[in-house]
């Protein structure tokens, strides 16, 4: 009987398990591509805001008051928003930036110039009454309006009562404008610079960073106003607002007595808070 011989076999299959050849390239599983997540979508700028947001802001601090805004634009020459910019408000210390206009146009050593900054920067009434009676009262108020164009400017009815000129938010729009355009570099500067430098406490020990300076998170020079009389109290708060100071900020107010300062004032950065969207 032919006996098989199952070696031959045995090294076939052995040679089935030999190891891949070293010059084999052996490729690996492809992978999968992973998106990267998608960006969230950039938050939708606030909406910008109207002048009767600015009205309801005082407004809603103080319901009676009268309220005259204006926000300027310097760069494009655009009123951002307007309401009641030519109503008639008396100035209280407004005046004094058309009292520094005189005094610096007709010349001014170094002394009086002096006087002119820290009236501005205290609003000092002290030295504000000497010039307003030295620059001649009433005529000097003639003299400005007609220098940078004020339209709806007015003298006081009594001509000591300096506080009670009659001044427009558009006039104090083209006070800035003058003094930013039309003065000389030294005493465009002397002007700016002391109404950048603005204390908390004014001069008679109010509070006079109510409005812009308190309400609106931008680099600011300010002019504020406050003053009573027998049927109301005017709280107004104007400057100059934003690097190269590219705006004109006018916020005009006045209130019924017994309004009480506090809320006045309040009223005042209320209203000037609801501006600060334009100046992000």
């Amino acid at each position: 009987m032919r006996r098989w011989t199952l070696l031959p076999i045995l090294a076939l299959a052995a040679g089935c398990a030999s190891p891949v050849p070293a010059h084999t390239t052996v490729l690996a599983a492809p992978r999968l591509a992973i998106p990267a997540p998608a960006a969230p979508p950039a938050p939708a700028p606030p909406p910008r805001p109207a002048a009767a947001d600015v009205v309801a802001a005082v407004r809603g601090v103080e319901g009676s008051a009268e309220v005259g805004v204006l926000v300027v634009d310097r760069q494009t020459g655009d009123d951002l928003l307007a309401s009641g910019a030519d109503r008639r408000f008396r100035s209280a210390s407004l005046v004094k930036l058309l009292i520094a206009v005189d005094v610096l146009a007709a010349g001014a050593d170094a002394g009086l110039r002096q006087r002119v900054a820290t009236m501005l920067r205290l609003s000092d009434d002290g030295i504000a009454s000497e010039l307003w009676v030295a620059r001649g009262g009433s005529a000097l108020v003639a003299r400005v309006a007609g220098r940078v164009g004020l339209t709806g400017t007015r003298p006081p009815a009594r001509p000591g009562q300096w506080g009670d000129v009659l001044i427009t938010a558009r006039d104090v729009a083209r006070v800035y404008d003058h003094v930013l355009d039309e003065l000389p570099g030294a005493d465009r500067a002397l002007v700016v610079d002391a109404l950048a430098a603005a204390p908390r406490r004014a001069a008679d020990g109010f509070d006079q960073h109510f409005g812009i300076p308190d309400g609106l998170a931008a680099r600011w020079a300010v002019k504020q106003g406050w003053s009573n009389s027998a049927t109301d109290i005017v709280t107004h708060s104007t400057g100059l607002v934003g690097e190269g100071w590219r705006y004109v900020v006018v916020l005009l107010t006045e209130h019924p007595r017994p309004t009480r300062w506090s809320t006045a004032c309040a009223s005042v950065t209320a209203g000037a808070r609801s501006l600060a969207v334009l100046f992000l």
